[in-house]
């Protein structure tokens, strides 16, 4: 298995490589987001375009068994288009990405406001990865991934997938690597008492300022959690060359622990 998804005819096999930490036989949320995103990238467009914002909702969970994708385009044109991609299981929708795409032309020289400073990335660690847990032996997805923390905290990552996402596509586009490391946005940056808490983020939504490079993803995020039960994180996504876009997502907060507090 040293692929997330096996293709199978039309159909998609999902291997332990996706296997996230809430459930033994549901997916890491980030997997299904690097799925979705490479069959948006197979969408063919009328014009040159590239992603401008991907859009996903998590409607249940993931599992790990036979899926079937599909896309549609929803909005066809030279200046943007809309794509609808789709994850089943057993005949059920259990994620969706919008995906939009703008067309590509001239534009400024100068692409960051020069009366604020630029954000800069943070430093990659010339080290080892950084040790993560594997909560009840349930969490395959981090054999599929290298993680290194430039502090103490996981707040600000940067991630690597060392996998490919499909066992007939070896080497995943930085888009879709990118699109795997951001579901990290969620709980990266989660500063509650986890053997109290947990927060389950049924959507992820990425804004790309431009096409990312590489192979490396930073994730730098802030969560904020309220007194009704529901949460909020930001990211800011780098690349080794700088910022590329930000993430959000919501959270649903519930009184249980999560699977991987200490």
């Amino acid at each position: 298995m040293d692929c997330l998804y096996l293709r199978d005819g039309e159909d998609v096999i999902a291997t332990h490589l996706t296997q996230g930490p809430w459930d033994p036989n549901a997916q890491y949320g980030g997997a299904p987001c690097a799925l979705l995103t490479a069959a948006v990238e197979a969408v063919p467009t009328l014009v040159p375009m590239r992603v401008a914002r991907l859009t996903f909702d998590m409607h249940r969970p993931v599992p790990i068994e036979r899926l079937r994708v599909s896309t549609e385009i929803a909005r066809q044109g030279k200046r943007l288009q809309l794509v609808a991609a789709t994850i089943s299981a057993s005949g059920i929708e259990v994620a969706r990405c919008t995906a939009l795409r703008l067309r590509l032309g001239d534009g400024p020289d100068v692409s960051s406001d020069p009366a604020f400073p630029v954000i800069a990335p943070p430093p990659l660690p010339d080290a080892f990865p950084a040790e993560m847990p594997s909560p009840r032996s349930h969490s395959g997805f981090i054999e599929g991934m290298d993680i290194r923390l430039p502090g103490e905290r996981r707040a600000t990552a940067w991630y690597r997938l060392t996998k490919p996402v499909l066992s007939d596509e070896p080497n995943p586009s930085p888009l879709v690597r990118l699109a795997m490391a951001a579901d990290f946005t969620a709980n990266s940056g989660n500063y509650l008492d986890q053997t109290r808490w947990s927060g389950i983020n049924p959507d992820l939504t990425i804004n790309l300022a431009r096409y990312p490079a590489g192979e490396w993803t930073a994730v730098a995020t802030r969560a904020w959690y309220e007194r009704d039960g529901i949460g909020h994180a930001r990211a800011d996504l780098f690349d080794l060359d700088g910022f590329v876009g930000t993430c959000t997502a919501m959270a649903l907060v519930d009184e249980v622990p999560a699977p991987y507090a200490s």
